[in-house]
């Protein structure tokens, strides 16, 4: 299920942040493994930019994310225990735990 706020930056970038915490990366560690720059990725989690297609490509083949879930927030073509972590890390942020 998505949002209105699901387009813009700094969803991106908290739903970006979500994934590399539920998989228990470093920045570094997780932008290196794609391929990207540390400092390009901390951009993106900090709702600085926008990931382009190419970089978000990038981090679905490396990290099993879809474009749904990096730019809409479809947590349902997620792997189901990394959709599930990330759920849950939703609610405990959102004080719902």
């Amino acid at each position: 299920m998505t949002d209105e706020r699901a387009v813009d930056s700094e969803a991106i970038g908290q739903r970006l942040r979500l994934a590399r915490d539920a998989y228990g990366f470093a920045q570094g560690e997780f932008a290196e493994a794609a391929g990207l720059t540390q400092h390009a990725y901390n951009q993106y989690e900090n709702g600085k930019r926008v990931p382009s297609i190419d970089a978000a490509i990038a981090l679905r083949d490396r990290h099993r994310l879809t474009l749904d879930y990096i730019y809409c927030g479809d947590l349902s073509g997620l792997p189901f225990a990394l959709g599930d972590t990330i759920r849950k890390m939703e609610e405990l942020r959102q004080g719902r735990a």
